[in-house]
């Protein structure tokens, strides 16, 4: 079932647009500010990403936040489709969210209707949901980059793309939300736990050398650095 994101300002309509996506087969998933409240503008783009949304309609006016900078930060980091919606209908605010990476804008009030079928029309245009792709493209203080492929469990380098099995995908996902920071040993363990990985000690080593082999065979060496007694560090 595709998840539609809604991210809006007014929190009643923004329930009343999630029970109708709900009666025509969406999955609605309201994102309230008390769940956002005191992120930066990063940490918000990664908790929007790690929804996984088929979609997402995104208000302009949000509590603490610009909209059209937010649109632009997800934008940069996946392909997943935007709607901006908003009640500043003005020309050059349409131009704006266009501009950010949005696929379409929905001044209010609208019809619910007209809005599910500019949904479905921008889901049809950018391939449905099976095809998207979360790429987040990481920068290496040692020298190099690579692109993170999420959803696809891949890591593409100048010297192709690998497949992760899910422990590694889970693995560098952590590093790469923790990226500068020494990461220990047992943090990981209780993360692939919690995503329901069975990981042990053994297990957790024997994952982390094939994940540095795999970038490696893109081009990315030393990625990953050991901090003995420590834990591990993407630089």
């Amino acid at each position: 079932m595709d998840k539609i994101g809604i991210l809006e300002d007014d929190m009643k309509m923004g329930d009343e647009i999630r029970i109708f996506l709900e009666a025509n087969g969406y999955e609605g998933r309201c994102i309230t500010p008390a769940e956002y409240q005191g992120f930066s503008e990063e940490q918000m783009t990664r908790f929007l990403l790690d929804e996984q949304l088929t979609l997402l309609l995104l208000d302009i006016n949000l509590p603490g936040f610009d909209g059209i900078k937010i649109c632009r930060s997800y934008r940069e980091k996946c392909s997943r489709p935007v709607i901006m919606i908003t009640s500043d209908n003005s020309e050059l605010t349409e131009l704006m969210s266009i501009q950010s990476g949005a696929d379409d804008f929905v001044p209010k009030p609208f019809n619910t209707r007209i809005l599910l079928a500019r949904m479905e029309n921008v889901i049809r245009r950018t391939g449905g949901s099976a095809e998207y792709s979360d790429r987040e493209e990481i920068s290496l203080e040692a020298g190099g980059n690579f692109s993170f492929d999420k959803m696809k469990g891949r890591i593409i380098g100048e010297k192709g793309e690998c497949e992760l099995s899910k422990n590694e995908l889970h693995i560098l996902y952590i590093l790469i939300k923790n990226k500068g920071r020494i990461v220990a040993r047992d943090e990981i363990i209780n993360e692939l736990w919690d995503n329901e990985a069975f990981v042990d000690d053994n297990t957790l080593t024997v994952n982390m050398t094939r994940l540095k082999n795999k970038l490696e065979q893109i081009g990315i060496r030393d990625a990953i650095a050991t901090r003995r007694g420590m834990g591990y560090i993407l630089n």
